[in-house]
């Protein structure tokens, strides 16, 4: 299992999801798990980008037993470091009269397209330069001769899969700058590294077929079977991309406070089903449950609302110290001893750790005084006559306010509502007992105060 994500760009969600699957298959099946960068577009690559896949992943959780970093039997395991061998197995199919050099400019050939379309028919490479060739040319690509006939696999998720070998043109596998194409380096790495189960997004199927002509051509073994997974979609049905969809950057998921436990859990179900009510899984969980049989053939549609929900779960299941410690990133204004204490009532409260900042705002940032009616500056005026002598703790005040509640003939969020719009200016905060009891008494008094007319 492997794989090879290009480091053109941020690490993207997709990469996340062939990864887990990959990572699920091979802890299960007893297989090796490899990570290889395809790093053969000279002008789009960059270190840092390569830096952000590994950092992704390991956040994630999903680490790889073979790759640039860690090494391995079959490496380098850097695309760009593998060119001596995609030159070795070009010149091969060029002896054997599997390939040959194409002359054609960009214009020749782009004339050919337009002739085609005039002609009502689809494109494919006229072969002018294997019967040919244009003289006294000297740049050149190299085009990997189609045989025809048909090109069969089996897909773990899709069966037994099928393309007519004749409707595809000779494809270019070596680019005039000496440079692989994807289709080429792709399959000849795969099969110098033994890989047996190919496992990658739907995008890449169509691919398969040019793929596998290149394997049979070079007389290696097939892989044993491939898995093209479900698309992830965009809530309106279309297709993510990097560029429209912001979501698609992992780094946005934690920033935000997302748990990397929770990420993988709701990327497992997003294309897979496990057959029972069950959502909330380990990692170890998922590799017991996890089946291709099981995989939807759709695209999944990318859904906010689940996500932040297993979030939730996964936060409020953390233990109290552990939480503390995951929210200091997102709480530098404040103590450890205060984030502590914080941490009983904004379990109840958030989804993601992001949310921690906003129900916390007030203890480090003074808010403008509302302007409330009449009956809600009463029920103020209540709570700070009753406040006045509590000891200074979650039980303490919770009682006192519920006998205010109790002496207006309120409900509790009426009666509750102004003091939180007095002490922290939002409508909503942790539990109020909380809201209160995290600020020092004097403070919380004193805002009450303000709003209330009042004097301290």
């Amino acid at each position: 299992m492997r794989i090879a994500p290009s480091p053109t760009g941020f690490a993207h969600l997709g990469t996340a999801s062939t990864a887990l699957y990959n990572v699920l298959f091979a802890r299960a099946s007893g297989g090796t798990f490899v990570l290889r960068i395809d790093d053969t577009d000279v002008e789009r690559n960059r270190p840092e980008y390569e830096a952000l896949i590994y950092e992704s992943l390991h956040w994630l959780g999903l680490d790889w037993d073979e790759g640039p970093d860690k090494g391995g039997p079959d490496g380098p395991y850097r695309q760009s470091e593998r060119l001596d061998l995609y030159k070795e197995h070009a010149a091969r199919l060029l002896t054997e009269g599997k390939a040959y050099r194409c002359f054609c400019t960009p214009e020749e050939l782009d004339a050919e397209r337009k002739q085609a379309q005039a002609e009502k028919r689809a494109y494919k490479y006229s072969r002018r330069c294997l019967t040919h060739p244009p003289e006294g040319r000297s740049e050149f690509t190299v085009r990997f001769k189609v045989p025809g006939g048909e090109v069969k696999f089996k897909d773990m998720i899709r069966g037994e899969m099928s393309f007519d070998a004749d409707l595809i043109g000779d494809f270019i596998i070596v680019k005039s700058d000496g440079f692989p194409t994807y289709n080429f380096a792709s399959p000849v790495d795969d099969a110098a590294m033994k890989i047996t189960h190919v496992i990658r997004g739907e995008e890449h199927l169509s691919n398969t077929p040019y793929q596998l002509m290149l394997v049979d051509a070079l007389a290696y073994p097939r892989p044993v079977a491939y898995a093209h997974m479900p698309l992830i979609l965009a809530k309106d049905g279309s297709k993510m991309s990097k560029r429209k969809h912001p979501e698609m950057n992992l780094a946005l998921y934690r920033e935000q406070g997302y748990l990397p436990e929770a990420l993988v859990n709701y990327l497992a179900l997003l294309g897979w089903n496990p057959g029972t009510s069950q959502e909330i899984f380990t990692f170890d969980e998922l590799v017991d449950a996890f089946s291709f049989d099981r995989v939807q053939h759709a695209g999944a549609r990318f859904d906010w609302d689940k996500l932040n929900w297993i979030n939730g779960e996964y936060i409020r299941r953390l233990d109290d110290e552990e939480l503390a410690r995951r929210l200091r990133t997102f709480l530098p204004k404040l103590e450890e001893a205060t984030i502590r204490r914080a941490v009983p009532a904004l379990k109840t409260r958030m989804t993601k750790l992001a949310d921690a900042a906003d129900l916390l705002e007030y203890l480090w940032t003074d808010p403008p005084a509302p302007t409330l009616d009449a009956e809600a500056v009463d029920f103020i005026r209540a709570a700070i006559a009753a406040l006045k002598d509590v000891q200074w703790e979650p039980a303490a005040i919770h009682e006192t306010l519920m006998a205010v509640v109790d002496a207006a003939g309120a409900k509790p969020n009426k009666v509750f509502m102004p003091i939180r719009l007095a002490v922290t200016g939002k409508k909503i905060s942790p539990p109020i007992d909380h809201t209160l009891a995290l600020l020092p008494k004097d403070v919380a008094i004193s805002r009450l105060q303000r709003v209330a007319g009042v004097p301290a």
